[in-house]
């Protein structure tokens, strides 16, 4: 029996905007994916099809969306060619299934590319929602999951390791973009990048230990989708990033990335306020890695640890993790390290302690470890603006404010061009403690017009 279906007069309306003939737009399709590892057919039959009702299974309708994009010279959203969800149900299990540790890896990567979809699409709900009870799902899901079965080792150079390293490499490239200009800066660049480029490569079949590789690629990029997602002020979509992450670090048997995932959600947990949450993914990522991770990794996670205790007010506690991650980390061998966690110095760790210190309000420490954190050749401005308003809120601890809100204006001017909600959060946390009507007006109405004229649509309380 045939299916009736609606015809799609959203795609239709579309292509009549853009002057795109069924034959024009199945050619335009072929010709954008040629270099794809898969490319993708498409004929004027297809394209008939569609305009009938039919969805094309993915990416078609990704790559229709960014040819008519370019055509019309604005963005074509797949609600705009009748692609989008089908309903509110759809969105539901996106939301609910996205924050659960996936038992089948072809679900996590189902679930990620939904999630890009979504991301793109910016719905709401998966955008924003999180949940304060995830957590603990989560970590069990990951802990208590079934051992992905090792394969020995093949001898010689392996067939397909050639796509896992393009995506590191690529990978790799659209990090140090975000690391120099913020999560906002390349979003959308890295969105596009996994569903058309990385998605096609998880789903191909691959012998082992090629699988494990591409895998571990994947999840790297996994991980920067939630970090860039996460520095955008996009949280529930960052969540989800992350969980779903967490299932190709298992598959590429991967515990070292699987761990990071865990401190990834530590730092935003924190951040988001969920402090316990915090503490218990950190300790997590410690017990999953017990005993095989170095010791540069095991201070990251330490320093997780200690970021949550010092929000919960538990300065004994930081002072234990603090001291425990500076003992390992002054031991390490760089040779032996992860090249994931180079970026992890000295430097960084002394930034860590900094916002501990802050967390804590003690001012002199906070001071004494923001020294510590900032190279003066070599850090870039973006982590100079964030460790500069830490230094900022230390210089305020003790009562300097004329240093404090000096630190702050050039914090404020380093950051110029930064797209980051995150360091947006620091410059906004700055300015409110700056309400004490003992604190020198004219000193703050300065920084005050500073932050409006470069942050005008930037909600800013009253500071008297």
């Amino acid at each position: 029996m045939p299916i009736d279906r609606e015809p799609n007069r959203r795609l239709a309306a579309v292509m009549d905007e853009a002057g795109m003939s069924n034959k024009g737009l199945a050619r335009r399709i072929v010709d954008m994916t040629a270099s794809w590892d898969e490319p993708l057919r498409a004929d004027h039959n297809d394209v008939r099809k569609w305009l009938a009702g039919m969805v094309p299974k993915d990416p078609k309708p990704r790559v229709i969306a960014e040819i008519l994009s370019a055509k019309l010279h604005r963005r074509v959203t797949l609600d705009d060619i009748g692609f989008g969800y089908s309903d509110a149900s759809d969105e539901d299990v996106l939301v609910a299934e996205g924050l659960t540790y996936q038992g089948e890896p072809a679900k996590a990567v189902d679930l990620l590319h939904k999630l890009t979809d979504a991301d793109l699409a910016d719905r709401a709900r998966v955008v924003e929602a999180t949940s304060g009870d995830a957590a603990s799902q989560i970590i069990t899901g990951y802990m208590f999951a079934a051992p992905v079965l090792a394969v020995p080792e093949q001898d010689g150079p392996l067939r397909g390791s050639a796509a896992a390293e393009r995506i590191r490499k690529t990978t790799a490239y659209l990090m140090d973009m975000d690391f120099q200009f913020g999560g906002g800066h390349t979003r959308r660049l890295l969105i596009e990048f996994f569903r058309d480029q990385v998605v096609p490569v998880l789903r191909s079949p691959h012998p082992d230990p090629v699988r494990r590789q591409i895998f571990s690629a994947a999840a790297e990029v996994a991980q920067l989708l939630g970090w860039s997602a996460y520095d955008a002020g996009r949280h529930g979509v960052a969540m989800r990033y992350f969980t779903q992450g967490l299932k190709l670090a298992r598959e590429a048997q991967d515990d070292l990335l699987g761990a990071r995932m865990l401190s990834s959600l530590s730092h935003q947990a924190n951040y988001l306020g969920r402090y316990n949450d915090a503490v218990n993914y950190a300790r997590a990522a410690q017990s999953a890695t017990y005993g095989r991770a170095t010791k540069t990794v095991s201070a990251l996670f330490l320093a997780m640890e200690a970021r949550a205790l010092a929000s919960l007010g538990d300065k004994a506690g930081t002072a234990t993790a603090l001291h425990h991650a500076e003992k390992l980390f002054d031991g390490r061998d760089p040779s032996i390290e992860p090249e994931w966690i180079s970026y992890f110095d000295g430097f960084e760790l002394a930034g860590e302690a900094a916002h501990c210190f802050r967390d804590l309000g003690d001012g002199q420490q906070t001071r004494l470890f923001t020294a510590q954190a900032i190279d003066p050749v070599s850090t870039p401005p973006r982590t100079r603006a964030f460790i500069q308003m830490v230094s900022a809120a230390g210089s305020l601890a003790t009562g300097d404010v004329e240093e404090a809100i000096s630190l702050a204006t050039n914090a404020v001017d380093l950051a110029d061009g930064l797209q980051s909600n995150r360091y947006l959060r620091y410059v906004t946390d700055f300015y409110t403690s700056l309400a004490d009507p003992r604190y020198p007006r004219a000193a703050i109405s300065e920084f005050s017009n500073l932050v409006r004229s470069r942050y005008p649509n930037l909600a800013l309380p009253a500071t008297h």
